[in-house]
């Protein structure tokens, strides 16, 4: 039975960026914050909202300014300041207002958010006074390690408007700027992070401020996939749900593997052309979408662009990763695969079929791979998953409602001075 440390049904409001891999993660502590009775509202871009009803939770719908942003095969660091310029104005603009005016009859015990979402999320918790609590699908930040720290220019003006934007927004919303440097950290009070602390980069320097959780795999029911009755090994290649057409890619994934040895399949990405790939060798399978993990507990190998959720489902099931990574922050996890032994990265500018099979071999060979991949599969479930967060989450937020009892009741300020 779960562990009810609240005393009676609370109300959380989840603010992910509009990505897959960042709404997908939160939806299994959904589905276990629903089953033990408390309320869960999501205010999401429209595109998610499927995901989100089926879980069985709210959803406030937007439409995000995103749109194909990340169909670039190797953004510029130019590119992804632009656009994440973009999406912060969108974050202010859009996403702000629309959870405001959402939540401000039906105020949330607790606020989570990412850290694409940071103004909207602690802002909105702020004048709704409710707990904000940052959610990490990726690697967390803290003040040993910062991706955006590594990424940040302060000379770069794209860089700096952004920079205008978050302080004007603060500062109309009653954030004077002694209070700022709070709000702008990188991290909250209360962190939920969806990868064990074995996974994340300089992970023993992370406190209590930080709960690794683990990811939220769900299981695909039996019959979904079926492997190859031949005893040919299995290999399953994908850049993630949107990565879209990457022909070239494909193609060489698919030239790597023997005909003989290996079947292989390949999952493209929602909206993808599977015309564009024609003609496919018979030893390939190809979908424009499959869960993994109906494919991983068959799978010898993942190949994949080392997406956060793909690696932490390929690690739940113990399944050996090779990445091609194509940001910076994917190279980041295609190295943490490697030094935790589980794992290679092939750089996409060197990728061809021979290189390929050679990583894949020398992965499956090496005779360290296995003990690794038991150690990084145990981190992973013992990390507790969507019942060790809900049961975290509701007992910082009973914290935080009963601290609201001691004072003045009601939201701080609706009109947005605080």
């Amino acid at each position: 039975m779960p562990n009810r440390t609240a005393p009676r049904p609370l109300h959380f409001a989840v603010l992910p960026f509009a990505d897959f891999g960042h709404v997908a993660p939160s939806l299994g502590v959904a589905r276990e914050l629903l089953a033990r009775g408390h309320r869960v509202t999501y205010v999401v871009d429209e595109r998610f909202a499927a995901l989100v009803e089926e879980a069985g939770a709210r959803a406030v719908t937007y439409t995000s300014a995103r749109g194909d942003f990340y169909r670039a095969a190797d953004p510029t660091p130019a590119l992804l300041a632009e656009e994440g310029y973009a999406l912060l104005v969108d974050t202010v603009r859009t996403v702000y207002p629309t959870a405001l005016t959402a939540l401000a009859e039906d105020t949330p015990d607790a606020v989570l958010y990412d850290f694409e979402n940071v103004a909207a999320g602690r802002v909105a918790a702020r004048v709704l006074d409710a707990l904000s609590v940052q959610l990490s699908p990726s690697h967390a930040a803290n003040e040993t390690f910062s991706l955006r720290a590594q990424m940040w220019d302060r000379d770069d003006p794209v860089m700096a408007e952004g920079a205008r934007v978050l302080i004007d927004f603060m500062g109309d919303n009653g954030i004077g700027l002694e209070e700022m440097g709070r709000y702008g950290t990188e991290w909250d009070e209360h962190n939920l992070v969806f990868l064990p602390r074995d996974f994340q980069i300089e992970g023993d320097t992370f406190d209590d401020r930080f709960a690794f959780v683990g990811p939220m795999v769900t299981e695909a029911a039996p019959g979904r996939w079926t492997p190859p009755a031949d005893g040919r090994r299995t290999a399953l290649v994908s850049l993630g749900t949107e990565s879209g057409d990457r022909r070239d890619f494909f193609r060489t994934c698919a030239a790597a593997f023997d005909p003989a040895a290996w079947h292989v399949v390949m999952t493209l990405g929602h909206g993808a052309d599977r015309a564009r790939l024609e003609p496919l060798p018979e030893h390939v399978e190809v979908h424009e979408w499959l869960p993994h993990p109906a494919v991983l507990p068959h799978a010898d190998v993942l190949v994949c662009h080392a997406g956060m959720g793909s690696l932490m489902e390929a690690l739940y099931f113990g399944t050996p990763v090779v990445a091609i990574p194509r940001a910076h922050e994917l190279r980041l996890s295609g190295r943490r695969l490697e030094e935790c032994g589980v794992g290679r990265t092939v750089s996409r500018s060197e990728l061809d079929a021979p290189l390929l099979a050679r990583t894949v071999t020398g992965l499956l060979d090496d005779p360290a791979t296995p003990g690794s991949l038991r150690r990084m599969r145990a981190a992973v479930h013992a990390a507790g998953g969507a019942h060790r967060a809900a049961d975290t989450l509701e007992g910082w937020a009973a914290a935080h409602r009963r601290r609201d009892t001691a004072g003045p009741a009601g939201p701080a300020g609706l009109s947005g001075a605080a």
